[in-house]
């Protein structure tokens, strides 16, 4: 709620009000969702975490972008950018995928795959992780932001479509996981120990769980 020099930022309003309406939105639509329907809640509600860590890298690199053109110094925010890449990926590939994985468990998405998909996934993300690491060494090149976004979305899309309705659970799993590194790198950005320590131990929790799902499915990780 303050800026670098200690001034307030006189943000509150917007606060509380955001913090007012996501609560009255979640509690309603929580009360009124069946338990049969529960996974579906948790997908997409792990989704808008995604699509939130996703948010913060857009805005906060658009906030990086305009310094640099102000003052004309492009060094010294590599390690910022690398987390704003990172944010962005993650977050979008969870909120894509948790998107689809919704659909799938209230059957208005249907599975879908074809021959060699697992190899255009695989050349997607190693796409998308080039363009990031171009990012990072030349922030100036904003517009590739724009791009490494939409391809982790389609990404997020591809790699959760093939998938069956009875692995859902694992996925989400692996998705909440996602979500929480995602967060996590939204508490590096903004120096918040409270949004890192919680991302952290989402983003852990998640990765175990995942790891006792797939044992107790007799699945492998390597299959998703």
């Amino acid at each position: 709620m303050y800026e670098e020099n200690g001034q307030k930022l006189h943000n509150y309003l917007w606060i509380f009000a955001g913090l007012a309406i996501g609560g009255i939105v979640g509690t309603l639509a929580a009360k009124k969702v069946k338990m049969t329907a529960m996974p579906e809640m948790v997908s997409l509600f792990n989704g808008m975490g995604g699509a939130c860590a996703m948010l913060i890298s857009i805005v906060e690199f658009n906030h990086l972008t305009k310094e640099i053109n102000e003052t004309g110094i492009a060094d010294g925010h590599t390690g910022k950018v690398l987390i704003i890449v990172l944010g962005l990926i993650i977050g979008s590939v969870s909120f894509a995928g948790s998107m689809i994985a919704w659909g799938k468990l209230n059957g208005k998405v249907k599975d879908f795959s074809f021959t060699g998909q697992n190899i255009l996934n695989l050349i997607f993300l190693a796409v998308t992780i080039a363009l990031g690491a171009y990012l990072v060494y030349n922030p100036a090149q904003s517009f590739l932001l724009y791009i490494i976004l939409g391809m982790s979305l389609l990404y997020g899309v591809l790699f959760v479509f093939p998938i069956g309705g009875a692995d859902m659970p694992v996925v989400i799993s692996l998705l909440n996981s996602f979500t929480g590194v995602a967060a996590a790198c939204g508490g590096f950005l903004y120096n918040n120990k409270v949004m890192l320590t919680g991302g952290i131990l989402v983003g852990a929790a998640g990765t175990l769980l995942t790891i006792l799902m797939c044992k107790a499915m007799n699945r492998s990780l390597k299959m998703y």
